[in-house]
């Protein structure tokens, strides 16, 4: 997959793509992918993806809203989708005053010279959002470019969307994320050291540090770990360590059946189903036994469960 930044530059050759933010690059944004496929084929174009850093929404609206993954991962799950060229469009001020018009003629007509485009349900663009599916076609007339706006998908009977995702994920259901993005949730981080407590008390525990910017509600939750080929079940808990008075979050899995050192080394946490919530004991005995009790449910969990190579 070819990535494309500079868009004063025409690529050379014609294009059918797809526009919009794809983040998490659920099975709402693969059903637009499947459809740009078909265009590619029928018209042989190539295929290409336009995506924006950072999320609109963050520059024109001033909103923090919280990525289901990182860029740099949109862009790594993208090419496993057989997509022929990404363009990055660095969302800036300047960018948001562009009109709609000059839009398309600037980026979809002279860089890309497109001749099919595909959006999601309600999508708009431009300076004050004044471009939408009727205006892609009247300009898709004028220029010769066929316009396709997709249909929702809906996956028992809720529309899939990154929004509705990242609910999910705040709520603690991580299998209900997991079933509209169309693949387990994950997060990667880099292991950290921290206090060891986890080791004082029978429980040696991994730290992650992680660009992540949403995280599954604080709770305990089933989890498989993978360090580079290998993987393991794992127990992992997010939050904020109550019972020590702790007021940082933090991202610690217990590895079943491991025992190495691996700091530096990189981790990508698979999140099978929620255990419970995090909470305050009254001391470390009653914390280990509750964490005696949690692993047992965990290994059940996971003996039903198969972990996936990535």
């Amino acid at each position: 997959m070819k990535i494309l930044t500079d868009t004063t530059k025409p690529t050379g050759f014609p294009t059918s793509a797809a526009i919009g933010n794809f983040d998490g690059v659920h099975l709402g944004h693969k059903a637009i992918l499947n459809h740009l496929r078909t265009m590619v084929k029928r018209d042989k174009t190539r295929s290409c993806v336009i995506t924006f850093d950072p999320h609109p929404q963050k520059v024109i609206a001033k909103k923090d809203i919280s990525l289901i993954i990182p860029f740099g991962e949109r862009i790594e799950l993208l090419e496993k989708e057989d997509i022929d060229c990404l363009v990055c469009l660095n969302f800036t001020k300047d960018l948001s005053l562009l009109s709609a018009r000059d839009f398309v003629k600037q980026i979809l007509v002279d860089f890309l010279d497109i001749k099919n485009i595909i959006v999601g349900p309600g999508f708009s663009f431009g300076y004050k959002r004044s471009g939408n599916i009727d205006l892609l076609k009247e300009m898709g007339k004028e220029f010769g470019f066929e316009t396709m706006e997709a249909e929702p998908v809906t996956i028992d009977g809720e529309i899939v969307s990154s929004s509705k995702i990242r609910k999910h994920l705040i709520e603690g259901d991580v299998s209900g994320a997991s079933k509209l993005l169309g693949y387990r949730y994950y997060l990667k981080g880099r292991v950290i050291e921290g206090e060891k407590r986890g080791r004082e008390i029978g429980f040696p525990t991994v730290n992650l540090q992680t660009d992540w910017e949403i995280f599954p509600k604080p709770g305990v939750y089933a989890t498989f770990a993978y360090v580079g080929d290998e993987y393991y079940r794992s127990i992992t808990n997010i939050g904020y360590r109550p019972t020590f008075d702790k007021a940082d979050l933090l991202i610690e899995s217990h590895f079943f059946d491991f025992d190495s050192n691996i700091y530096d080394h990189n981790v990508r946490l698979e999140f099978i189903e929620r255990v419970r919530d995090e909470r305050k004991f009254n001391g470390v005995d009653s914390l280990v036994n509750q964490i005696k009790k949690d692993v047992k449910i965990v290994e059940s969990i996971l003996s039903l469960n198969q972990a996936e190579k990535e």
